[in-house]
């Protein structure tokens, strides 16, 4: 085969990395296949910037598209393995022989197979598109029959079908996962919102506690007038909690666990949300409140006005709603530095932990990424668990766990 007959067939990018120390090297396809200008990236990544994903937008013209890109017999991968593409950059990565088993290869780069990769990214597009039920393909794909899917191959939609029972394999409830559409405001009801993150400019292994706790409460000193609220959230293996505590009024304190697997980012950004429903019910004439929290991410997030996170948008609204003699602020400090309202949090977030999970709190499609990366993992485990007779298994009995 001639390089301009492989330059034909496949482009390859050298711009990420294989997860093995000897060789740091990565291969990339744009594979371009059917009438010219149809071609799909495999890692879905942005060829001009490759450090940013780039979410596929389905519509129905593409299903048959995204069908061969599901497909096992499809003409992508029939690309690849007839012409031994994969193998011999994955043979170049890391200095192989030409007689390594391909499944050897896999294993020592710590590299699914493009079938496991295909299985993933259909399993994130199809939770996603559970979250946004206003998508075109909502209803195509989940109110359909799965009969429908798998009768007629030519559909193009027989690839959601392998999902689906690979979801169940997997043993996930995607009726769990909460809508994520989010119409942002328009530009004259935007909120201005005060976060202060003066705390951070103190490198935090070069402070003490005291100089915290003393930094602390002049900050807090100048705000005497405000009324303080601590949010934080826990988490402990796959259980998750919440808490908003009131140090002047500890009787309205409210903790609350959520739902297993949920990420400890958006459990907070829950705590901040029950302090604000609690406030909303004050009968206090004028409230300051100025919200305390150890964690810089969700701060930061409210800051930049991240509405791509939806419970984000939904504290932009909670705050909206609150009556006009509500003021809100937020302001970052250090976890555990001893200071008093931030401990007690802590403490009520823990203790919820062993509460029973709320049933009607939903979680948000992106925490189940950890729960599928698990399953890819242990589906590729048990195939190379299966290589009974292969030489490397008995040197290299565990796979790597990076599936990112």
């Amino acid at each position: 085969m001639s390089l301009q007959q492989v330059l034909m067939v496949c482009t390859i990018s050298f711009c990420g990395t294989f997860l093995n120390p000897a060789c740091i090297l990565s291969l990339n396809f744009l594979i371009t296949f059917g009438p010219p200008g149809t071609s799909l990236h495999i890692g879905g990544k942005r060829p001009s910037d490759p450090s940013n994903d780039r979410p596929i937008a389905l519509t129905s013209c593409l299903c048959k598209t995204l069908k061969r890109m599901m497909d096992d017999r499809d003409r992508l991968v029939h690309v690849l393995e007839s012409r031994n593409l994969l193998s011999k950059g994955l043979r170049i990565a890391l200095g192989a022989f030409r007689t390594s088993p391909i499944k050897s290869l896999y294993a020592e780069a710590g590299e699914c197979s493009l079938k496991h990769r295909r299985t993933k990214l259909a399993f994130n597009y199809v939770m996603k598109l559970k979250s946004l039920p206003r998508n075109p393909c909502h209803d195509i794909v989940f109110e359909a029959q799965l009969s429908d899917f798998s009768a007629d191959s030519k559909s193009g939609l027989d690839f959601i079908a392998n999902t689906f029972e690979h979801i169940k394999n997997a043993k996930i409830n995607i009726n769990t996962i909460d809508n994520q559409y989010v119409q942002c405001p328009p530009p004259w009801e935007e909120l201005h919102v005060h976060v202060d993150i003066s705390l951070t400019k103190q490198k935090k292994e070069d402070t003490s506690e005291v100089a915290y706790r003393k930094e602390f409460y002049r900050i807090k000193e100048k705000l005497s007038n405000h009324y303080a609220v601590n949010t934080d959230g826990s988490k402990l293996q796959e259980k998750v909690a919440t808490a908003a505590f009131f140090p002047e009024r500890p009787d309205r304190s409210k903790a609350t666990r959520m739902r297993e697997g949920t990420s400890v980012f958006n459990a907070e950004i829950k705590g901040i949300a029950l302090a604000l429903t609690e406030m909303k019910k004050s009968s206090l004439n004028t409230i300051k409140a100025f919200l305390y929290s150890n964690s810089l991410s969700r701060l930061q997030a409210i800051q930049s006005k991240n509405f791509k996170v939806k419970d984000i948008w939904r504290l932009y609204n909670l705050i909206r709603k609150c009556p006009q003699n509500v003021h809100i602020s937020f302001a970052w400090i250090p976890a555990h530095d001893g200071i008093r309202g931030n401990e007690n949090v802590d403490k009520r977030a823990k203790a919820a932990l062993n509460r029973a999970p709320s049933s009607g709190k939903l979680i948000c499609w992106s925490d189940l990424k950890a729960k599928v990366n698990a399953y890819i993992h242990t589906v590729w485990k048990e195939n190379w668990d299966a290589q009974g007779t292969n030489k490397l298994h008995e040197v290299l009995p565990t796979l790597g766990e990076d599936l990112s």
